[in-house]
Parts: C-alpha cells; sequence; structure tokens
C-alpha cells in the first residue's frame, strides 16, 4: 500500500540557495559583491561608475574591469581616494587592480530589407493621392518611392 504524496509547495529561490551549503555561500558572495560594487559606484564620479565592472575581491585585492586604456589612467588617479572611501564604509581593500577587458564587437546586422506587396503598395498611393498637400502627403510619398518596384519614382 502506497503513501500519498505530500502536495508540493513553491518555496523562494532565496530560502533554496540559503538552505544549501554550496549555494548558501554563492548567494551570499553575491549580495557582498553587489554591495560592494554598489560602494564602490557610489564613490566614483558618474562618468566612471557606468564603465566599471567588478571581479570579486581576492585576498584584499579588488579587481575592477574597464573597456579601454583610457578609462583604466582615469581609474588609476583615483585608487587611493577610493581605497580611503571603501575603508569607511568597512570594506578591507589593500590594492586596486585594473584590467582592460575588451569586448568582442558585436557582429554587423545586416541591414533590413522590408517591402511592401504590390497591394500595399497601391493603397498607399491611393491614400497619397486622395489626401490634400501636407507633412502627411510628404511622408507617404516617400515611402511610396521608397519602397516601389524598380527604384524611387516621382511622388
Amino acid at each position: 500500500m502506497k503513501r500519498p504524496k505530500a502536495p508540493r509547495v513553491a518555496r523562494p529561490l532565496t530560502d533554496l540557495l540559503g538552505a544549501s551549503d554550496g549555494a548558501g555561500s554563492l548567494l551570499v558572495a553575491a549580495e557582498q559583491l553587489g554591495r560592494l560594487e554598489r560602494d564602490v559606484h557610489a564613490l566614483l564620479p558618474a562618468a566612471l561608475a557606468g564603465s566599471v565592472r567588478l571581479a570579486p575581491p581576492r585576498e584584499g585585492a579588488l579587481v575592477f574591469l574597464v573597456a579601454n586604456n583610457a578609462l583604466a589612467a582615469r581609474l588609476r588617479q583615483q585608487t587611493p581616494s577610493l581605497i580611503e572611501g571603501l575603508a569607511t564604509r568597512g570594506w578591507l581593500i589593500r590594492t586596486i587592480r585594473i584590467r582592460v577587458s575588451i569586448a568582442a564587437p558585436e557582429p554587423q546586422k545586416p541591414p533590413k530589407e522590408a517591402r511592401l506587396s504590390r497591394q500595399g503598395l497601391v493603397s498607399l498611393r491611393d491614400l497619397r493621392d486622395a489626401l490634400e498637400p501636407s507633412p502627411l502627403r510628404d511622408a507617404l510619398a516617400r515611402l511610396v518611392a521608397r519602397h516601389s518596384y524598380g527604384g524611387p519614382r516621382k511622388p
């Protein structure tokens, strides 16, 4: 004779992550890195804050990831005040390392080649012809010319 199974109850993900030792420590580390990143961004000038990502600190060294050498040079000038500012906020950071992390360029998207159907084009021409001279009529004329088969035509 089988026992009936207890119904499953949905639990928040944070409860599940906090319950296991491995994932729980991962959750704590992620929260700590998030707080550190917020503090770093609060201490940096706004122009730099949006361009800086953090790697997890190791042995008292904080690693900043930036997109180019110019940002790295500007950030190096800020490191002494950053270390002091983080110390006042309770972070024990001895050194700051800056790495240029060049992201691979995104492949270029091919240009859109949208075409109107013949019936759609005829409808737009009829609408254009029915309108009084106006900016809307001019816009429709450009649209019809751009999508006419055989290239642009006179409106």
